[in-house]
């Protein structure tokens, strides 16, 4: 007992101390531009991305921006096609609904600054292969306990303003060759699987605890655009 309550106690110290580092220091801006159902994108966010954001003392000089667009294409008409299928522009567009009406605002898309609060959603998502089937239950789990955003909110966007939300999705993704395009800082990251060293680098300020990690060195698959 007397063990548990020493690691908890020094859990919430290392938090508090990288809270304090992070309110003093820039945080390190991370965007990611993926689509729900590229298997490159899926494990990137299910793997270095969720190993980074697991850590608190990481995760708190983290400015995280996620865009769910990728390689779609707007049609001469408006409509949108994705590289995956109909069951990726589906879970796209709930994953930018729900950025969105976070927020209340679809300038959010571009801005990224409800990301860091939807991403359990879309996490979730990513581990179920990004199946739209998955979103309600995924919804349910995450930021129905969460936030005041209700999954309703979500669906009734996702019906009536799901080309709006794509627009902006496109406007907020960069020229790219391959998805996921990660940046770090500005910086485009040849090997995602290094997202936690090319972080460490990136501060400004005390090097975190779990910057003593070493950075994994294996290469990361992509869907080329």
């Amino acid at each position: 007992q007397m063990y548990q309550m020493l690691s908890t106690f020094l859990l919430v110290s290392i938090a508090l101390i990288a809270f304090a580092n992070a309110t003093e220091y820039p945080k390190v801006f991370v965007e990611t531009y993926y689509e729900a159902l590229c298997p490159g994108c899926q494990g990137f966010i299910t793997g270095p991305l969720t190993n980074v954001m697991a850590l608190p003392d990481i995760a708190a000089i983290v400015d995280l921006k996620l865009v769910p667009y990728g390689n779609t294409k707007k049609n001469a008409d408006g409509s949108f096609t994705c590289q995956h299928g109909v069951d990726e522009c589906t879970s796209d567009v709930f994953e930018l609904c729900t950025m969105y009406k976070l927020s209340g605002n679809s300038s959010s898309i571009i801005s990224g600054d409800t990301s860091e609060i939807a991403y359990p959603f879309v996490q979730c998502l990513e581990i179920n292969e990004g199946s739209p089937s998955k979103a309600e239950s995924c919804f349910a789990s995450t930021l129905a306990l969460t936030t005041s955003l209700t999954w309703d909110t979500v669906t009734a966007c996702s019906a009536s303003e799901s080309q709006d939300v794509q627009n902006f999705g496109a406007l907020a993704t960069p020229t790219h060759d391959y998805v996921p395009w990660v940046l770090v800082d500005g910086t485009l990251l040849q090997n995602t699987n290094t997202l936690l060293y090319n972080i460490c680098k990136a501060y400004t300020g005390p090097t975190p605890s779990s910057c003593r990690v070493s950075a994994k060195s294996a290469t990361s698959p992509v869907c080329n655009n």
